[in-house]
């Protein structure tokens, strides 16, 4: 019997400076990111094949090929051919959340599975190494993600990210208080729209230099958002989110729709401080923070009618991780 491998990486939130950790605005003008990991995962299972050499790969499809290059799961087919694995091995994906949700699917899938390749090499890879490597795969891949979705999703926790022109990353954890993180979670609430979209449309739309200021604000923004984490002003943060999502809305005709503005201008009369859809926009998670577990119930209530399903989302401070099950 050969060993199994099983790798778990983390889905993020971001709180502060999305999009500006894509390659086309901080090669001119630097970037910014705060993010947080939380409590749902995504899990890659590998082991080496016993009834053949084939490369099997199972996600919502089922492959089994006799070459790397003939894979259609393009983060997989990439991560084999990066750690130079030619055949005799199975890979099996496991998501807590579908991918196009916004909360950084591609980047965590990616440092599951270099991780976790990693491992099935006999070789061991620190986070940060596995973060690096995995946006190098999306790169490799031309896919429009930004930094945020595999440093933030290896590296677990609240994680603060100064990306440089020239690509350097400077990686922080900031001090924020127990309390402030439990009342975040304890007063914010995470709604799955059941809506499912492509961001690498979205994405690509927000290359365009005609939203350059926008980015400049959502940088400024995350950036004071950090600081009311830090200083425990978690009332602060959620107006600055308000602030943050108007901006984002001009970032592209795609990033809101006709519901999601109603269920956001409902939120908002109940109470809700501020709030936003995660990652790209479109779909996915709708995020709100309100100033008080009265005011939460009243949002909970006056959003009833559109049936999202409410999320109860954690911390993670782990990151990724890799156990070894052995025969």
């Amino acid at each position: 019997m050969s060993k199994i491998i099983i790798s778990r990486v983390p889905f993020r939130l971001s709180l502060g400076g999305g999009s500006t950790d894509l390659p086309s605005y901080y090669e001119k003008h630097g970037g910014f990111i705060f993010g947080v990991t939380i409590n749902l995962y995504m899990d890659v299972f590998i082991k080496e094949p016993r009834s053949d050499d084939f490369i099997h790969v199972h996600y919502k499809n089922f492959e089994s090929v006799t070459r790397v290059e003939d894979i259609s799961h393009e983060i997989a087919r990439q991560a084999l051919i990066m750690h130079d694995i030619k055949n005799k091995v199975a890979i099996t994906f496991k998501a807590d959340t579908p991918a196009g949700t916004g909360l950084g699917s591609s980047g965590a899938c990616a440092v599951a599975v270099m991780k976790g390749l990693s491992a099935f090499r006999g070789n061991k890879m620190s986070n940060k190494s596995a973060a690096e490597q995995s946006f190098k795969l999306t790169r490799a891949l031309e896919l429009p993600d930004g930094v945020q979705d595999p440093y933030v999703c290896s590296l677990g926790g609240f994680v603060v990210l100064e990306i440089d022109k020239n690509g350097d990353i400077k990686i922080k954890k900031p001090k924020i208080e127990q309390k402030t993180v439990t009342k975040f979670f304890n007063n914010s609430l995470f709604y799955y729209t059941g809506v499912v979209r492509e961001s690498k449309h979205i994405l690509a739309e927000q290359n365009q230099t005609k939203i350059l200021e926008s980015k400049h604000k959502t940088k400024t923004i995350g950036k004071e958002i950090l600081k009311c984490f830090i200083k425990g002003d978690l009332d602060s943060f959620g107006k600055l989110m308000n602030e943050h999502w108007e901006i984002k809305k001009t970032m592209s005709n795609k990033m809101s729709s006709d519901l999601f503005n109603e269920i956001y201008e409902k939120a908002r009369k109940a109470g809700a401080l501020g709030g936003k859809i995660m990652g790209a926009g479109g779909g996915g998670y709708f995020m709100f923070y309100c100033p008080s577990q009265k005011i939460k119930t009243k949002v909970q209530k006056a959003l009833e009618s559109f049936k999202m399903r409410e999320m109860d989302f954690k911390l993670d401070t782990q990151g990724a991780r890799v156990h070894i099950i052995k025969p």
